[in-house]
């Protein structure tokens, strides 16, 4: 079909259509992303919607690439699968419900018609209001529910699909265009919804896609996996193995099946990944002895689509490779990563515009715990890493403000821990969502510890007690931060009005847990309006100085805080953190 066929009609959507949408919507979200970010209502340097969607979408793409099927019901099912598992922040989060709603919707459809997508993007709206536990009207749910009804609507009038998509985008424009109506934070700051704005730049790549419009295409899947090797003396497990396993599902019910394997495969190796569907179970494992693992399928079922990679010898070839001052580092590699979620090679760092954030233990390392229960965290700063390892943190997961770990960060966390019973603390609004999800994936028992700021972090594992059980610790941590106050100090990334406040780029402002409180040009002039307005007679402050301060400075600050109130006691700590200077507690 050439492209003026395509833009004139198309009725059905194959799977070739089906990747051109995909990878289309993708390239055209990392073209807007920059502009998402740019329309989060507050001014504070954790504007990430854009690029948190962009991320998890990228996972999803690249869980499709590695997806050599013909079946538009299969490609929809390694979207959903990438999703969940590359799922950042709380919009990449509900991104990620909105692809499993559209990919439960497509389950056995070889090809799409219209109104089957129109089905889809219904089923993606159900999905993601259901996700969440009070949706909020004015944002990206509303935005999905209104474009969904609308291309069910054109499906009564024709069975163009390009027409349907066309009809839904006009809807997705005029319903991101009325959110300001919904919400009044967003009237305020005079900005539609980010992750309206976001569902809204896939619906129209996924457009582009399907009228075969000039897409760099090379371009958007170099952006599904840049990174580069890690030395060959790392990797503890030598194989790769995959295998799919048919299994007879009328004497035993599925998810139980791969409940048993997934305990199962702990003794076999690392970087476990357990997913079925129907009748067939996939299992992917890094392991020393491939060929148990083949015996142990052939036990469950019949095997076939059997690979087994030599990682060893793989990575000795990568590093050789790259010794060549011509090698492009942002070479396209799916591999394992795409399907399970795991990789052994470790991502660029942070500073790399699309980083990903990956704990600071290696891959293969198990994390032998002698307590009862574990602990995952995340943060960032040298200074409150040290402090989180010293109340008993085990693996500290690199992120924040800026850098929202994925679910599958917290998964290979998780997987790495040699018990079953851990807690999270995620230590920040937007991550919440992404460690939650951790439980659908894994089979250990997890406790969600709803921290938001590291304060409460800290404050939590103040109370940590090895004799407790799980349920006993997770009640006493969420009490003891609700007597925590966390003060933060940052610089406004743009103009904006909050809260009545004009705030003009580069002013100092001060929250209280999470909210804009006050603003001013001076740093300590800052501080010292944010304590007058939340001081209530708290004994202990506490301050963490970030990475741009230095300790006299500090130590001036807690001499003028001495000097102006009464507090019992004033510590003084270095956080190292980036973009806040100051993170004080009040307790």
């Amino acid at each position: 079909m050439t492209n003026n066929d395509k833009q004139q009609e198309l009725k059905i959507i194959d799977s070739e259509n089906f990747r051109d949408m995909i990878f289309a919507a993708l390239h055209w979200l990392k073209e807007q992303k920059s502009f998402i970010d740019s329309l989060n209502v507050f001014p504070v340097p954790d504007g990430d919607t854009g690029t948190n969607m962009f991320l998890t979408f990228k996972e999803a793409a690249a869980a499709l690439e590695s997806n050599d099927s013909n079946s538009c019901s299969d490609l929809a099912q390694s979207l959903s699968k990438g999703a969940l598992m590359g799922a950042r922040g709380n919009s990449g989060v509900i991104l990620s419900q909105l692809i499993r709603g559209f990919s439960q919707s497509l389950k056995g459809k070889k090809k799409i018609k219209g109104k089957d997508l129109a089905q889809a993007l219904n089923k993606a709206s159900e999905v993601a209001y259901h996700g969440v536990l009070k949706p909020v009207e004015g944002t990206i749910l509303t935005v999905a529910r209104e474009a969904a009804e609308q291309a069910l609507k054109t499906v009564d009038e024709t069975k163009d699909i390009i027409k349907i998509m066309e009809a839904t985008i006009e809807e997705a424009e005029e319903s991101l265009a009325r959110t300001p109506e919904l919400l009044d934070v967003l009237k305020e700051a005079e900005v539609v919804d980010a992750g309206g704005q976001g569902f809204v730049s896939i619906l129209k790549g996924m457009l582009k896609g399907l009228k075969g419009e000039e897409i760099d295409f090379d371009s958007a899947k170099k952006e599904l996996r840049k990174q580069h090797s890690t030395i060959a003396e790392d990797i503890k497990f030598t194989y790769c193995t995959q295998l799919l396993i048919e299994v007879d599902t009328r004497t035993k019910e599925i998810e139980r099946m791969i409940s048993k394997i997934q305990r199962d495969m702990q003794s076999y190796g690392d970087s476990i990944m357990v997913v079925g569907d129907d009748d067939i179970i996939k299992i992917h494992v890094h392991t020393n002895h491939p060929g148990v693992l083949l015996e142990y399928g052939l036990k469950k079922g019949k095997v076939f689509d059997i690979k087994i990679d030599n990682m060893k010898k793989q990575n000795i070839e990568k590093v050789e490779k790259e010794k060549d001052p011509a090698f492009d580092h942002s070479e396209f590699h799916f591999e394992d990563k795409a399907v399970s979620g795991t990789t052994e090679a470790k991502p660029e760092k942070a500073q790399t515009e699309d980083k990903e954030i990956e704990a600071k233990d290696s891959e293969s390392e198990v994390i032998e715990v002698t307590k009862n229960t574990a602990i995952i965290s995340v943060a960032n700063g040298e200074g409150i890493v040290n402090i989180l390892k010293e109340l008993g943190v085990d693996i500290v997961i690199e992120g924040g403000q800026s850098m929202n770990p994925s679910t599958n960060d917290f998964v290979k966390a998780v997987e790495k821990i040699n018990i079953d019973n851990i807690i999270i603390l995620p230590n920040n609004k937007n991550i919440i969502s992404a460690a939650k999800q951790v439980s659908e994936v894994s089979n250990k028992n997890i406790a969600i510890i709803e921290t938001k700021t590291i304060p409460q972090a800290i404050s939590a594992l103040m109370v940590y007690n090895d004799e407790y059980s799980p349920a006993e610790l997770k009640e006493e941590m969420e009490e003891e931060i609700e007597y925590v106050k966390t003060l933060e100090i940052t610089k406004a990334v743009k103009d904006s009005k909050v809260n009545g406040m004009q705030i003009n780029e580069g002013d100092y402002i001060g929250l209280c847990d999470g909210d804009i409180i006050v603003t001013a040009e001076n740093i300590e002039e800052t501080i010292m309006l944010l304590l007058d307005k939340t001081n209530e007679a708290e004994e202990l402050v506490t301050i963490y100085y970030g990475e741009s301060i230095k300790e006299e400075e500090a130590e001036g600050l807690k001499k003028s805080m001495e000097e102006k109130y009464n507090f019992d006691e004033i510590e003084v700590y270095k956080g190292g953190q980036p973009l806040y200077p100051y993170i004080i507690s009040l307790e």
